[in-house]
C-alpha cells in the first residue's frame, strides 16, 4: 500500500536526523559532511518536523479520498509520542538527544504496527 510505504519512509528518514543533531559539533569539527553539518541545527530540526508532520498529515487526507479505509487512522495514537520526541528534538542538543534516537525507532515501530492492524482490524 502506497499511503504506508509513504508515511513510514517519511518517519525512517527522520531517524538519521535525530542522529546528526546529537553529533553535529563532533561532525564539523571532524570535519564530516551530513545534512546537520550543511544545513545547521534549526534547518535540521525544521526538516525533521517536517517529515514528521507530513507523515502524519498524509493519513487523513488519502482516507478523505478513500485510499485507506478508516482503520489507516489508527497511528494517530502515536501522536502524543511524536509530539513529545518533536519538543525534545527541537529544544535539546548533543547527547541529550541520545534517548530520542530510541524513541524515534518506538515511534516508527508504533505507528507501522498500528497502520497493519488498523487495516486488517477496521477495513
Amino acid at each position: 500500500m502506497l499511503v504506508g510505504a509513504l508515511t513510514l519512509a517519511l518517519l525512517v528518514l527522520s531517524i538519521p536526523l535525530i542522529a546528526q543533531l546529537r553529533t553535529l559539533d563532533a561532525d564539523r569539527a571532524a570535519g564530516r559532511t551530513t545534512v546537520a553539518t550543511r544545513i545547521g541545527a534549526t534547518a535540521t530540526r525544521v526538516l525533521y518536523s517536517i517529515l514528521v508532520v507530513i507523515a502524519f498529515a498524509v493519513l487523513p487526507v488519502a482516507w478523505a479520498l478513500g485510499a485507506i479505509p478508516t482503520g489507516g487512522l489508527a497511528p494517530f495514537l502515536t501522536a502524543p509520542l511524536a509530539m513529545r520526541l518533536g519538543d525534545v528534538v527541537s529544544h535539546r542538543r548533543g547527547e541529550e538527544l541520545r534517548d530520542a534516537m530510541r524513541e524515534g525507532v518506538l515511534l516508527v515501530l508504533g505507528f507501522a504496527i498500528l497502520f497493519g492492524a488498523g487495516l486488517v482490524l477496521l477495513p
